[in-house]
């Protein structure tokens, strides 16, 4: 069974990541945004769905996305930043509680800032040791600025 890290430890993946529009969706899959937007009423349940670079979150406003126990987000490239955006958005303005997962061409030294925007899911390629990617997974203490965990700055926090 794949692998995972999500909270700091490394645990199997029970979810599917449906990238295949002809695979078939069950009570496990993460489907794309788009897709269970356009085909909710039929669609039946699913664990999850994952935003696609261009997506954006706005969509989701109506939305009770708490419904879901996990958001993806692709990464189609390690240098494309549009995740770390959507991520703070989906923890701050749209109140989400559960996993939001990184997927795709994101890389371990990453991990650090993933975290302070919101992610606690990390579904790396199979080429990535998690073993590895572990020690990266909290690379500093402490940081001077806030993020979604605790927006104060260090000198708010003494």
């Amino acid at each position: 069974m794949p692998k995972l890290i999500k909270n700091g430890k490394i645990i199997d993946n029970t979810y599917v990541w449906q990238q295949d529009a002809e695979q078939e969706v069950t009570s496990n899959s993460i489907v794309p945004a788009q897709k269970w937007l356009s085909e909710k009423d039929t669609i039946g349940s699913v664990v999850g769905i994952w935003l696609e670079a261009g997506d954006g979150v706005e969509f989701l406003q109506d939305i009770d996305i708490n419904q879901f126990d996990v958001i993806g987000v692709n990464f189609p490239a390690f240098t494309d930043g549009r995740g770390f955006s959507y991520a703070r958005l989906l923890r701050e303005r749209l109140h989400y509680q559960g996993e939001i997962r990184a997927l795709g061409h994101f890389i371990p030294d990453q991990l650090g800032y993933l975290l302070r925007v919101g992610f606690n899911g990390f579904q790396f390629n199979e080429e990535v040791n998690l073993e590895s990617a572990l020690a990266l997974h909290k690379p500093f203490s402490i940081a001077y600025q806030g993020d979604v965990a605790d927006p104060r700055p260090i000198f708010l926090r003494r």
